[in-house]
């Protein structure tokens, strides 16, 4: 009796060992597409090509403001439709900020879309522009004065995401 168990079990053992398992493929899910403003909405046509002005010693915490007065040593270069450059000429910081803009046109209403971020960051930062690069990744609130030809920057409000149901 002993003897047939033994022979089954070893019978099995090798029938299971010879047994392959059918791998499934899972499908991949399609990523969501970011959303795309459309260009009516947005000033990077408006501001494409152009250079603004400012001095980095008068950036105040949360706000920087922009014309095109070319004596400021600090430049902030919108290279094309979505590209921009900052040069930094301070006595004691010589750096370049590099980065990709999305700058909505302020149609009078007073709301941004959630996670809203005008400026991204692509190069690595630098120690000393490090304060001005963190400000700009943030929430900015940016107003384009084309009369005055003025740009203003004022640090928004950084939402914590939200889930639904907490």
């Amino acid at each position: 009796m002993k003897k047939i168990i033994f022979i089954l079990l070893c019978f099995s053992q090798t029938v299971f060992a010879q047994h392959k398992k059918k791998i499934v493929k899972i499908p991949v899910k399609q990523p969501i597409e970011e959303y795309k403003t459309p260009d009516d909405q947005l000033l990077n046509g408006t501001l494409k090509d152009s250079k603004w002005y400012f001095d980095m010693k008068n950036y105040r915490e949360g706000k920087l403001y922009l014309d095109k007065d070319n004596t400021k040593p600090d430049v902030l270069n919108f290279v094309d439709n979505n590209k921009f450059q900052i040069n930094i000429n301070q006595k004691n910081c010589k750096s370049l900020i590099k980065g990709t803009y999305e700058i909505l046109k302020n149609d009078g209403s007073t709301t941004m879309p959630m996670g809203y971020h005008p400026f991204k960051i692509t190069s690595p930062v630098q120690k000393c522009a490090a304060d001005l690069s963190n400000f700009l990744s943030g929430a900015v609130d940016v107003s384009f004065d084309e009369n005055a030809q003025i740009i203003e920057m004022v640090e928004g409000e950084n939402f914590p995401p939200t889930v639904p149901g907490h």
